[in-house]
């Protein structure tokens, strides 16, 4: 299996996480845990990246063209924007989106039923200066253009 498999399916596993929060789970922690969990992924996804390019499987011409994919994605620019914010606390590289993303408001559902533990879900939006979107949609966006990515490159 080639490296960049591994990074590959640790995104897969911190966007399965995402999912989970986003749809509902039981609420056992804080709520800054959910929001680690979704920075995971968005940081794991955009390394990915850095894995193509230093896996030495990955023919020479896939690693060249990764970054240019990246620029031309709108979803991988505003996870490699909001990627170099999480690290840097602030933007330190040059602005792929140029949209200024960050993340916005929060949207909680509790459901306290008849369980043991109350159902969660939370909805963060990232702001942009395009306007706001779903986070966890922006994370599937990013999914699925890793995906293609992978799938046209023969990866």
């Amino acid at each position: 299996m080639p490296a960049y498999r591994e990074q590959y399916d640790r995104m897969k596993r911190w966007y399965e996480r995402f999912e989970a929060i986003n749809q509902g789970h039981r609420h056992e922690v804080s709520s800054d845990y959910y929001l680690d969990e979704i920075y995971a992924f968005f940081e794991n996804c955009y390394h990915l990246k850095d894995w193509i390019k230093n896996d030495s499987a990955v023919p020479v011409n896939d690693k060249k063209v990764v970054e240019g994919y990246i620029d031309g994605n709108r979803s991988l620019r505003l996870c490699a924007d909001i990627c170099n914010a999480l690290k840097h606390l602030e933007r330190t590289k040059r602005d792929r989106s140029h949209e200024d993303p960050e993340f916005g408001k929060t949207h909680f559902a509790l459901n306290v039923g008849s369980g043991s533990l109350p159902i969660v879900s939370l909805k963060y939006e990232v702001d942009t200066n395009n306007g706001s979107e779903d986070a966890f949609n922006l994370a599937t966006d990013c999914v699925n253009a890793w995906d293609g990515f992978l799938s046209t490159h023969g990866l």
